[in-house]
């Protein structure tokens, strides 16, 4: 099932050599510009714990070209990546407290202080 993030439909491309699942935007039109994400579930055993991983990258292509970059050429890439540590014997009421606290904290405006205008949250 495909996920959206920010308007931007990430189709299912399926699993990669790491065991890793793979989605793909392809809205850049060349590959270099291919932005993915991707997510892999270790389920712990007994006493080891369980992990979740997601990682987002969102390469800028050049659109035209100029004296930096040809168009097509990557300019920069953005990484995100969200890991979440769930201890032997975690119920499924703190795994969703953990993950409501997650959607609350990358809503907030400190976070999003932090992101788009690059402030350090203080008092």
């Amino acid at each position: 099932m495909p996920i959206t993030l920010n308007t931007k439909v990430y189709d299912n491309v399926g699993f990669n050599t790491n065991g890793q699942f793979v989605y793909s935007n392809k809205d850049a039109g060349v590959p270099s510009g291919f932005s993915y994400v991707t997510t892999k579930v270790n389920t712990g055993t007994g006493a080891s714990d369980s992990t979740m991983k997601w990682n987002l990258s969102l390469p800028i292509v050049a659109t035209t070209d100029s004296d930096c970059a040809c168009a097509g050429d990557v300019k920069r890439t953005y990484y995100a990546r969200i890991e979440v540590t769930a201890p032997a014997g975690s119920t499924l009421a703190e795994r969703q407290d953990i993950r409501l606290r997650i959607r609350d904290l990358v809503a907030s405006a400190q976070f999003i202080a932090s992101v788009e205008t690059l402030v350090q949250p203080s008092s």
